[in-house]
């Protein structure tokens, strides 16, 4: 099972009306299911890591105030790099800045292909036959060499880097969103509104968009963890900002700077973990959606 699937399963539980009641069940169903809370327990305790960890960084991350390549200690409580930076306080503000450029990546992402998905859902003929002839061009082409190569050739920059991903990552959310705008073109309630004279722009905010929001949501989620995943592959490859302290320029510089020649395992496995983490949080997550949309063939 893939990720993918989990995220169409969900266009399940919004087959009918009622779009902020459909969701407020859904996160009841999620929160019975045992994968779902560990998947969201795992998930918010990195979002809190993210949002205050800063705030209990013993040092500055990027100032130079112990020996290099030295071990835990009382006062490093994760050592130090080759310059002698308290890798404790790179990891907690590093995890802020990775999740944000996560978060940032999915904002775009979902921005863009919801805008796309609906669009070409409701208005359908030309529209819709131009935007997915579009969208299958951008799904065929190999995403991440094609990602590092258009981050080799612009600006080193964070908000590169995230303007990147983020263009990269709408395509097949899009699909997903066109699907279920299809189905709800359909329903009864859409068809009065029109005949009721309303404008195609003001039934698409009005009854469309709120009855993805559980579809949305947990695409979302997913985007924003490929979107940590993605940047970390940059950074350990040498593209993108690597003055950023993030998990990804940990890594980079683990083994830039021989990090495993001196056996450094307490510069690796901290973002590593992170990383990790932020996976198998998701995997939860998407099991527990899948266990809620096919109960048949789960078990909770």
């Amino acid at each position: 099972m893939t990720n993918s699937t989990h995220i169409n399963d969900v266009r399940k539980i919004i087959a009918s009306g009622g779009s902020m009641t459909r969701f407020r069940s859904f996160l009841k169903q999620l929160m019975r299911n045992w994968k779902g809370r560990t998947g969201a327990l795992i998930l918010l305790s990195l979002v809190l890591l993210a949002i205050f960890g800063y705030l209990f960084a013993p040092y500055n991350p990027v100032s130079s105030n112990a020996p290099s390549f030295q071990p835990p200690t009382h006062s490093h409580l994760l050592g130090t790099d080759y310059i002698g930076e308290d890798i404790f306080s790179w990891f907690l503000v590093g995890a802020g800045t990775s999740l944000l450029v996560g978060a940032s990546i999915a904002v775009i992402a979902i921005t863009i292909g919801v805008a796309v998905g609906v669009i070409a859902g409701y208005f359908g003929g030309y529209i819709d036959n131009g935007l997915m002839r579009v969208v299958d061009v951008l799904l065929v082409i190999p995403g991440f060499p094609l990602l590092v190569i258009l981050s080799a050739f612009l600006p080193p920059t964070l908000e590169t880097t995230i303007i990147v991903l983020g263009i990269l990552s709408w395509p097949f959310i899009s699909r997903v969103i066109r699907s279920q705008t299809l189905t709800l073109r359909r329903r009864p309630y859409i068809m009065a509104s029109e005949l009721s004279g309303l404008s195609g722009l003001r039934i698409i905010v009005r009854d469309i968009i709120p009855n993805l929001i559980p579809l949305i949501f947990i695409n979302a989620i997913f985007l924003a963890i490929g979107g940590v995943v993605a940047q970390a592959g940059l950074a350990f490859f040498g593209l993108g900002d690597l003055r950023s302290v993030n998990w990804g320029t940990m890594l980079y510089w683990f083994q830039a700077e021989d990090g495993i020649v001196y056996n450094a395992w307490w510069w690796l496995i901290p973002p590593g973990i992170g990383i990790i983490l932020l996976g198998v949080g998701a995997n939860f997550l998407s099991n527990a959606v899948y266990e809620i949309t096919q109960p048949a063939r789960g078990s909770k």
